[in-house]
């Protein structure tokens, strides 16, 4: 089917729908015509190169703009029931992880879209990557025992990233990227065990509400198991890293290289011929119909995310197991 032009939406222009407006911008069959913020001031600078119509309340964009697809780039406690009107209205959805801080009016969204047939994309922009997909290709054929996941970083400035009850902390809010390939690689999680740490390294921090360091164990369907630990605590010495145990072989991710200890045990699948980004996949499929194209859809997204409000929940009640028919219930 050839590509027509697609107009859309977007709720939500701080550091993340501004990083989308410029993803859009590079795409010569998308057209940004509708910028909703609670800044209007914020909202007004970034329409201003594209003449998009601005609004202050998303649910007016929703029910007036000329638009067929919606970007949701709201923080995880504000997406309230944006996506099912927009759903409702039948309008195509990319939605910034995570989808929700509260599974219950996840799976009403969801339900929403799935009524609808629209289609939708969550901002797990890695699974794009090139290495990333290398990295799927080599494991997703192989039995993975177990693998261990850092990412240790340091403190954003924003206030509601900062509070526990508005963003869910570092892993729910940042670190469901990392959770995010471990599902895509090893397949669904079946539960979960954590221990957390508030106040600790951070204690002198003003207003901070969320762990200052976090330790997961996921149990996999599969048998495989991993833990992942991270932190907000390490300003410049940050690290991120994955590591996973096959037979006869270690295989790290250092940066974007790939490496297989010994290198002889494995060969290392080519790159793909051709990438695109998460912005680009979800146009396109817009313009086409594709839906093979969307790598996380809605409900692969939501679990994901809930996985990350499962070791919440261990955490909170002293480190108990968690299983996700818990959350996703």
């Amino acid at each position: 089917m050839a590509e027509h032009e697609v107009r859309l939406g977007i709720v939500g222009v701080g550091s993340m729908g501004q990083a989308h407006v410029r993803g859009l911008a590079e795409l010569p069959n998308a057209r940004l015509v509708a910028i909703c913020d609670r800044d209007e001031e914020l909202a007004r600078s970034i329409a201003g190169p594209s003449g998009g119509a601005v609004y202050t309340d998303g649910e007016k964009m929703i029910a007036e703009a000329e638009i067929e697809a919606l970007y949701i780039c709201v923080p995880p406690y504000a997406h309230e029931d944006l996506e099912i009107r927009a759903a409702e209205r039948g309008l195509h959805l990319f939605v910034e992880k995570p989808v929700s801080l509260y599974p219950d009016q996840a799976q009403r969204a969801l339900a929403a879209i799935e009524k609808a047939g629209v289609m939708t994309q969550v901002g797990y922009q890695l699974r794009y990557l090139p290495h990333f997909q290398q990295l799927h290709a080599l494991l997703s054929n192989e039995e993975v025992g177990t693998a261990h996941v850092c990412r240790w970083s340091s403190l954003p400035a924003k206030d509601w990233w900062r509070r526990y009850d508005q963003g869910g902390g570092q892993l729910v809010e940042m670190t469901t990227h990392q959770v995010d390939l471990l599902r895509w690689i090893l397949g669904e999680v079946e539960s979960v065990s954590a221990s957390y740490s508030f106040n600790r390294l951070l204690r002198d921090e003003p207003d901070l509400t969320i762990p200052d360091s976090q330790t997961v164990l996921l149990r996999f369907t599969s048998g495989a198991s991993a833990t992942l630990s991270t932190t907000c605590a390490v300003g410049k010495g940050g690290l991120n890293s994955m590591d996973f145990v096959i037979r006869d072989a270690r295989v790290s991710l250092k940066g974007e290289e790939i490496v297989i200890s010994p290198a002889e045990n494995y060969p290392l699948p080519p790159p793909p011929a051709e990438t695109m980004t998460a912005d680009e996949a979800f146009v396109r499929a817009v313009a086409t119909g594709d839906r093979s194209l969307l790598l996380s859809p809605y409900g692969d997204g939501l679990r994901t995310a809930a996985v990350t409000l499962a070791a919440n929940r261990s955490a909170e009640e002293g480190g108990r197991q968690v299983y996700l028919k818990e959350i996703l219930s």
